[in-house]
């Protein structure tokens, strides 16, 4: 699915990174074509349509904290009034080994897995 694809009355709601993961009214976005931190790959795929919802799953842990932030400020900037992220990571605070071993900063060692680029490992404080 596209923006193109969605009349002016339906809601926009966008999976961040998606990877191979889709739901039904969802347009997904790859970092190629949407990166978090280009304000300008923004402008050029919503102009002035404002979203509804945006939804990241095992994106933020890939940002350093000031990415984040940065990240945050521009998908407020084109949420609409009650408009909301859900942002899901790795926690830190999970006990497990195996699961901890993969979503440590840097991930679980060959540079081609996905986790390789993990700069975030987040608890509840942050």
């Amino acid at each position: 699915m596209h923006l193109g694809d969605i009349s002016s009355a339906e809601p926009v709601k966008i999976i961040i990174g998606a990877s191979s993961q889709e739901y039904p009214g969802w347009i997904q976005t790859q970092e190629e074509e949407l990166n978090l931190l280009r304000r300008s790959d923004w402008i050029h795929f919503f102009g002035e349509r404002k979203i509804d919802a945006i939804l990241a799953e095992h994106v933020w842990e890939h940002l350093t904290y000031e990415e984040g932030v940065e990240a945050a400020g521009i998908c407020y900037d084109f949420l609409k009034p009650g408009g909301y992220i859900r942002c899901a990571v790795p926690d830190r605070l999970f006990r497990n080994e195996w699961y901890q071993n993969m979503v440590q900063i840097g991930g679980p060692g060959p540079k081609d897995h996905p986790a390789a680029t993990i700069k975030l490992c987040t608890t509840t404080e942050v």
